[in-house]
């Protein structure tokens, strides 16, 4: 997964530069995949490329050209001995300025704000430097592509529309769940109508939502958004699924609770109308469920216990959902082409 095109559509336009780092391609064994990225702002950075001693030396080198005001570079690693690595693969990285004069082509990318999914980008250099853009659908096999077939120079992808997640309720297993799901890349909207319900120093991509009316929230979902359930009141967490339920643009709908709660909720929402489709996507109880236990043990009752269940589970499937990695789904770097 990378930086977003919506973010970096957010850096160009207030000009405050950072260097967007790319894995371009990987041979052997790495700790990212191709397209994963991050941004390196002058005193912190957003996103991995996998950590330890690659991430810190393209971290330097972005600080360097942000001094510089060097605009694309690249750089190629092998993860030995030599960067403290054994991961015995190789990397090759690209790092471009993010500002006011790249604002032109990330606009072209716009349309990906509402929709889920990636482009790859033809980054070869324009004439006035800045790269052409050709959006296409998320499959590697979309990749623009030449005249006899051949991707041209460097086509890097670029997720679309930032990976939302909605969790209503601010209880116990609500904090547990919100403090896991801030450590994926991701953007958390937390939703409760109690007063003062929400904890200080939250990570920047958790947001919070004080409503005297949750369910009356929920029209303001972004498309394809993950949302959990799990408030102090079913009542409130019915009324929640039957609304939710009746979009069929979202992603995964889970509901905290036994597997006695979700047959008594289903049976209530089929009797309140609720198709059998929209009830299929019905996600309760939330969470992985261990293998080879027979069902949930009780440890998963545990806050967290339940909220790494969660994590681990919304992770799979997203990148389930996520296009094919492979050779062709790499950056494709042409022998002498220039940067």
């Amino acid at each position: 997964m990378s930086i977003p095109a919506s973010r970096l559509l957010e850096i160009a336009r207030a000009d405050a530069p950072a260097i967007w780092v790319r894995v371009e391609t990987v041979r052997g064994s790495a700790p990212r995949e191709p397209g994963a990225s991050m941004l390196v702002h002058a005193r912190l950075e957003e996103g991995t490329i996998g950590g330890g001693h690659l991430e810190l030396e393209a971290i330097a080198q972005a600080r360097r050209m942000l001094v510089s005001g060097e605009r694309v570079a690249g750089a190629d690693f092998v993860l030995g001995a030599a960067l403290g690595q054994c991961c015995g693969g190789a990397v090759e990285l690209s790092l471009r300025r993010i500002d006011a004069r790249e604002t032109a082509w990330i606009e072209a990318l716009r349309p990906l704000d509402r929709e889920a999914g990636t482009v790859w980008l033809d980054t070869r250099p324009g004439a006035e430097g800045a790269p052409h853009t050709v959006a296409s659908p998320g499959r590697p096999a979309d990749a623009p592509r030449d005249a006899g077939g051949a991707v041209p120079h460097r086509i890097s992808r670029v997720d679309g529309a930032p990976w939302n997640v909605w969790v209503f309720g601010a209880g116990h297993v609500g904090e547990a769940v919100v403090r896991v799901l801030a450590t994926l890349p991701l953007c958390a909207t937390w939703v409760d109508p109690r007063e003062n319900r929400f904890p200080a120093g939250l990570p920047a991509n958790v947001s919070v939502l004080e409503s005297d009316s949750p369910a009356h929230e929920v029209a303001a979902i972004p498309s394809g958004a993950d949302v959990l359930v799990m408030t102090h009141s079913h009542g409130l967490d019915f009324e929640l699924c039957l609304v939710l339920l009746a979009r069929e643009d979202l992603g995964l709908v889970g509901l905290i609770g036994s597997e006695t709660k979700a047959a008594s909720f289903r049976a209530r929402l089929a009797r309140r109308g609720v198709g059998t489709e929209a009830l299929a996507r019905l996600q309760c109880p939330i969470g992985a469920v261990p293998r080879g236990t027979g069902g949930r043990h009780r440890l998963d009752r545990h806050p967290g216990a339940i909220a790494v269940a969660v994590g681990f589970d919304l992770w799979e499937r997203r990148r389930a959902a996520a296009p094919a990695s492979g050779p062709a789904a790499e950056a494709v770097p042409v022998a002498g082409a220039g940067r």
